[in-house]
């Protein structure tokens, strides 16, 4: 897993675009990884998240038995989400052992770092996870929209290191194009705290490093959806590079009401993003569902490009010019009627 992580914005990018090393031979939805958000409960609550807290946990028998399905069906790599991922720990256990079992492999855990009470539990919980068999690794958010205690996420990266005896089991997750000051400041910070080396933001290579550790630091931009409207203009006056997806999209991302969604961007919340349930359907259901999928197939195979041209070439002017591929899709999906958008999403689909 070794892809540059700076040049797409969803929000669990950092995590996944590692897995696409190698160029897809044909453009379409072909999922790699399974992407479990358990819990939409969390500890903080950040300004730029628009992630509502509410409903059930995801079930753990379901949750298990599409992991089988997915095993048999080929896809091999397991991440997790929230909400906090700690606050089902339970799930993230159970998840993490029948992985194993089954020879599957993980991606990341994406976490604040800060949900514990006491050193004593966070102890306690990051053991029993890793005598779970857990191998992967985990992604902490740290910029100036979270507002952690520091030396509780020193603490994390203390623990977690010792105990799967990594230098660079955590990494870290920041926001870019705005507020960045205040963010250098609180990763310098958490630097002091580890008796380690920052280098700063301006470098592809920035890291928090001492003879311990190695934590890679990975930024990404600000998408302005939901809360996070009004941080930041999104309208930059360049367009975006269409990559069909291949950095947040190519995974089943399961959230908490056995929704499954093809991507993990910002507007996957979106009902025209669903393409099933872990509930009723199989992946080779979910994928002949996401073929079907008129959007879905489009933007996949398409490109988020060939959707813009068919909308202004019907009249639509939109406000500028985004280098935001996941806010561009959003705007899609949030703000151009859905009769427009499904009579230019046939338009596309008959032209290719």
């Amino acid at each position: 897993m070794a892809l540059v992580l700076f040049k797409r914005v969803c929000p669990l990018y950092p995590l996944l675009a590692f897995m696409y090393n190698t160029p897809m031979k044909e453009n379409k939805f072909k999922p790699q990884e399974i992407m479990f958000s358990p819990t939409t409960r969390c500890n903080l609550r950040c300004v730029h998240c628009g992630t509502e807290q509410t409903g059930k946990p995801l079930p753990k028998k379901t949750a298990l038995n599409f992991l089988d399905a997915c095993n048999k069906f080929g896809i091999k790599r397991v991440g997790f989400t929230g909400g906090e991922p700690f606050y089902a720990l339970d799930f993230l256990c159970l998840i993490s052992k029948e992985g194993v079992r089954r020879g599957m492999f993980f991606d990341h855990i994406i976490t604040n770092a800060v949900w514990f009470k006491t050193k004593k539990e966070l102890y306690s919980v990051l053991n029993q996870l890793f005598l779970c068999g857990y191998d992967g690794r985990f992604f902490v958010s740290v910029d100036a929209f979270h507002n952690q205690d520091l030396r509780k996420v020193a603490s994390f990266i203390k623990v977690a290191s010792q105990i799967w005896t990594l230098p660079n089991i955590v990494s870290i997750s920041s926001v870019k194009g705005t507020r960045e000051r205040e963010t250098r400041t609180k990763l310098k910070k958490l630097a002091d705290l580890l008796e380690a080396r920052f280098t700063g933001l301006t470098s592809q290579k920035a890291s928090i490093r001492n003879k311990d550790f190695l934590i890679n630091i990975f930024s990404f931009n600000l998408s302005p959806v939901g809360k996070a409207v009004r941080l930041k203009n999104p309208w930059d006056g360049k367009w975006f590079e269409d990559d069909f997806c291949k950095g947040p999209g190519h995974i089943f991302f399961v959230l908490s009401d056995q929704t499954v969604k093809p991507c993990c961007g910002y507007a996957h919340e979106a009902d025209i993003l669903t393409i099933g349930s872990i509930k009723r359907d199989s992946p080779q259901q979910l994928l002949l569902n996401a073929k079907q999928n008129r959007f879905v197939s489009t933007v996949f195979e398409s490109g988020l490009h060939a959707i813009r041209k068919q909308l202004e070439s019907s009249g639509i002017r939109f406000p500028g010019k985004t280098t935001n591929h996941c806010f561009f899709c959003y705007y899609l999906t949030h703000h151009i009627p859905r009769p427009l958008l499904n009579s230019c999403l046939e338009k596309v689909h008959k032209k290719s």
